[in-house]
């Protein structure tokens, strides 16, 4: 077969430029390796092929010259003033199996099946896919990895069929998938005639699946790493519990040497050394069990003269107390008594460490164990740690003063730690063991080294033990990751294989337009039904929500229309001022129930954020007893505040989030009571790095029967459908509250007794807050005067309310009625600022924003957003639009007052 170039510049044109691109593809394939060299494509096998399918023998120089030069470069660099004979064999021999590779089964096409997109039969297109695009690739497979292992010792003969099967899968997919891109191409440029039909099929397939096998490589790998990870996890969360069972068994351990010495009706040495010899095989990481007497300083005289009986003048206390109404506890006998004789004597109350752990009142429960301290008895330092246990004289009433001695272990963490790692994969990770915060483990599995390394493969957990905490580091081996990548990454690499032979047959076949298309339309198919049934859910939900809402909206709006109406009726001072405070009362009932919907639909859709700010308690608590002690009096009821906060606490949360919880729980053990007390408890408990709260509201009120209890957490629900004509709501605060709670990872429980009231209780915990970055500085509205405001408002009811608050702060201001007038101003005169309502006629303010972000950024003509959308994301949206800002309508003075002074121009 031949192929008519247009030209024969054409022809030799082609001829350097399937060359050069042979390496050029091989160097930027190279660049992008994953990991250990790995391919999932090697493209150059393609050119290869498409090469001696055009020219036959006679492209082998060009393409021996291009795959020596890219496998030398690729070794060597770009230097060969140094090439020695084995160098010059290794890159020869590679490139000899690419040519015979590319011989091979370019001749099969020249003499056999043909031009790979002209072949007329099913099975020449069967054979061109096995022979040609499959095993013809292991004669340059073999031969390259053969020249590698004889001439690198990076790679070794026992490997052989493992680079073979990795190598040959990159040639296979390069074959298969670049072989028809390539062809496509020359005949777009090179060739006389076009005769490829539906060869933008042919394309796009093809290129897709270089596409898709480079992408599925890439993120295989990526979730081999993070299964890898996973691993590492539970490998972690095994090791924790190994060494729990270690220390707790050493902790064992001393509790038997002392319930052995509690039964005995006097320490003696023989008795001793029989005791703790026994713990000693038993229990392999006791490095040395010791007996230590505790008795007041001034009976250090008699002690150092039972000394000179029993060891014959050479044991002498040592180690002064630390203070002087510390008692002395001395090390009386110690077994092996040999290694450890220096020890004798010593007074333990003499070093802090020590100290803590027999002052801890927790020894009387389990024993204590101090922080890591080095033995210094062998030729090495070798980290331990003692375990204290108290024995009683016998007839002890008081736990700490009838204390006669303690039994102690000192523990050797390397046997200790060693026998737990052993149960467990720890040859796969990098693991060390941290006392406390120290910065240095007291114990590693591997060279510690002073790189960095990555957080994402560094994991870490603690244990408690004895009042002490042990920090466990376990890090991933980048060896381990990178052979379960490579043996995860050839079982991909096999599976895109037969998926892109399989695909590359249909597109040769002519049926991938049809199959293609069958399965978009099934797609969409499925789209269309998901989407009807959402729709018929929101439409459900729609009508129960209406149904819900309808009673409790008009309540407080009748109040508002009614009182509005009276207005008209009189001219009394005194009277309107009443009426229009009950409007004001009922407007705001009505705002907090809008807000209570908004709230809940915040939460049902994930968009309700919880923030976190520096904020002080104790002021939160405060408004709250104001608010209910007043609201309580009126009721006749008595409220109360317990707290065991004395002073300024400063915590980080959602101040605002926790106000609410705390408002819509008291205003309900207010409203449901009808005498009695109303009790909000509040216990602050210091941890390491956070608060643990815990908040109780009590109440002596009608109480919720058991059976009902989980029901009032609920939207819309309320325990009794009499409850709500007797004492109103809408059944979504503690709906709400629950949520929110939640949210903050704490849990909302309620107990209660019908006719005895009910207790609603909650932590949460809380990091530690800084009063330095707390903001509590509130806006100066007289810095305000004379600033320049658009306002953009087309409703007259709201261009009154606007323009009051901005003269009650001297602003001053041009007031029109659509985006379009909004524009118009802004380009006829300049202002500091534009409040913009989103809802108006002919532009509205989004369109209106549009336009004037096309002529002023954000900081020369801040824009607001002033409209009743509320939702994330309205809000969102407005921001993509251009605003600056949100202010949700209805609009409070101080929120304006506070954005105004946000943007005002010093």
């Amino acid at each position: 077969m031949q192929f008519q170039f247009r030209t024969a510049y054409h022809q030799w044109a082609t001829y350097l430029l399937m060359t050069v691109s042979y390496f050029a593809l091989g160097k930027i394939l190279t660049a992008f390796a994953f990991q250990d060299q790995v391919l999932p494509i090697w493209l150059p096998a393609g050119v290869g092929l498409v090469g001696v399918l055009i020219w036959g023998w006679r492209f082998l120089p060009g393409l021996f010259a291009a795959s020596a030069l890219f496998n030398w470069t690729t070794a060597h660099g770009y230097v060969f003033s140094e090439a020695t004979l084995s160098q010059q064999l290794q890159v020869s021999i590679i490139a000899l199996g690419a040519c015979l590779q590319g011989l091979a089964g370019g001749s099969i096409l020249r003499l056999w099946l043909g031009d790979p997109l002209r072949m007329r039969t099913r099975k020449h297109i069967a054979y061109y896919i096995f022979l040609v695009g499959i095993f013809c690739n292991l004669i340059s497979a073999n031969i390259g990895v053969f020249s590698l292992s004889l001439f690198n010792p990076e790679y070794q003969f026992s490997h052989h069929w493992q680079n073979v099967v990795a190598w040959w899968l990159g040639d296979s997919l390069g074959i298969l998938i670049f072989t028809p891109l390539l062809l496509l191409m020359l005949d777009a440029w090179a060739f006389q005639q076009h005769s490829y039909h539906r060869s933008r099929n042919v394309f796009a397939t093809s290129f897709v699946l270089f596409l898709s096998v480079v992408l599925t490589t890439y993120l295989y790998n990526q979730g081999n790493i993070q299964a890898a990870k996973r691993e590492a996890q539970r490998e972690l969360r095994l090791i924790e519990n190994l060494l729990l069972q270690q220390v707790n068994l050493s902790m064992l351990a001393v509790q038997g040497v002392a319930a052995k010495l509690q039964s005995l009706s006097e320490v003696n040495g023989e008795e001793f050394h029989q005791i703790a010899e026994q713990q000693r095989v038993r229990y392999p990481f006791l490095r040395a069990i010791s007996w230590n007497v505790r008795l007041d300083q001034t009976q250090g005289n008699a002690l150092q003269e039972k000394f000179d009986t029993l060891y014959d003048g050479r044991v002498k206390l040592k180690g002064l107390p630390l203070t002087p109404n510390d008692p002395l506890v001395v090390v009386t006998y110690i077994s092996p008594q040999t290694e450890n004789f220096s020890a004798l004597g010593f007074n333990v109350y003499s070093r802090e460490n020590r100290k803590q752990a027999l002052e801890n009142p927790i020894i009387t429960v389990q024993p204590q164990a101090t922080d890591i301290i080095e033995l210094i008895q062998s030729n090495t330092p070798v980290p331990a740690y003692l375990l204290f246990s108290p024995v009683y004289r016998r007839g002890a009433t008081d736990p700490q003063a009838d204390i006669l001695g303690y039994a102690t272990a000192v523990v050797q963490t390397d046997t200790l730690l060693g026998s737990a790692l052993k149960q467990s994969q720890a040859s796969s990770y990098n693991i060390a063991v941290y006392d406390g915060n120290e910065a240095e483990p007291f114990y590693s599995n591997h060279a510690l080294s002073a790189a960095e390394v990555a957080v994402d493969n560094l994991f870490e957990t603690r244990i408690q033990f004895g009042g002490q905490i042990w920090r466990i580091k376990l890090e991933l081996r980048a060896d381990f990751v990178a052979s379960l990548n490579h043996r995860q990454t050839v079982l991909l690499l096999l599976l895109q294989l037969s998926i892109t032979a399989l695909i590359i047959f249909i597109v040769l076949l002519n049926n991938y337009q049809h199959y293609e298309l069958n399965h978009l339309v099934e797609q969409r198919t499925q789209s269309l039904r998901q989407a009807v049934d959402d729709a018929e859910r929101a439409n459900q939900a729609k009508s129960r929500f209406l149904a819900n809402m309808s009673h409790e909206l008009r309540t407080p709006l009748n109040a508002v229309v009614g009182f509005a109406s009276l207005m008209k009726t009189t001219d009394s001072f005194d009277t309107l001022q009443s009426y229009a405070s009950r409007i004001d009362m009922a407007a705001k009932t009505l705002l907090n129930l809008v807000n209570d919907i908004l709230d809940i639909a915040k939460i049902e859709s994930n968009h309700l954020v919880i923030e976190q700010h520096d904020f002080n308690l104790q002021h939160l608590l405060g408004r709250i007893d104001s608010l209910f002690a007043t609201s309580a009096a009126d009721k006749g009821l008595q409220w109360q505040l317990n707290t065991n906060i004395s002073g300024a606490c400063w915590l980080k949360a959602d101040e605002l989030r926790m106000e609410q919880i705390l408002l819509n729980l008291c205003s309900n053990a207010v409203k449901f009571t009808d005498n009695g007390k109303v009790t909000l408890h509040c216990e602050v408990l210091h941890g390491d790095s956070d608060y643990l709260l815990t908040f109780s509201i009590i109440d002596t009120g009608i109480g919720i029967d058991y059976h009902k209890q989980q029901l009032i957490f609920a939207p819309f629900t309320q325990a009794d459908t009499s409850t709500s004509r007797r004492f109103g709501g809408t059944g979504l605060g503690l709906a709400i509250s629950k949520e929110l709670v939640e949210l903050m990872a704490g849990q909302l429980t309620v107990k209660s007794t019908p006719g005895q009231g009910s207790t609603f209780t909650f932590a949460l915990r809380c990091p530690f807050g800084d009063a330095q970055l707390a903001h509590n500085t509130a806006p100066d509205p007289t810095l305000l005067k004379g600033m320049q405001v658009l306002v953009a408002e087309d409703n007259p009811v709201n261009q009154l309310v606007i323009k009051a608050m901005l003269q009650s702060i001297e602003v001053e201001f041009v007031l029109v009625s659509d985006g379009q007038q909004a524009v118009d101003a802004c380009h006829d005169q300049t202002f500091d600022l534009v409040l913009m309502d989103c809802q108006m006629p002919l532009l509205d303010g989004y369109q209106a924003t549009a336009l004037l972000r096309k002529r002023y950024t954000q900081q020369q003509l801040p824009v607001i957003a002033l409209t009743a959308d509320v939702m994330p994301e309205d809000k969102a949206y407005a921001l993509a639009v251009g605003f600056n800002s949100h202010l949700a309508k209805p609009l409070e003075r101080d929120k304006l007052v506070q954005c105004l002074t946000q943007y005002r121009k010093s």
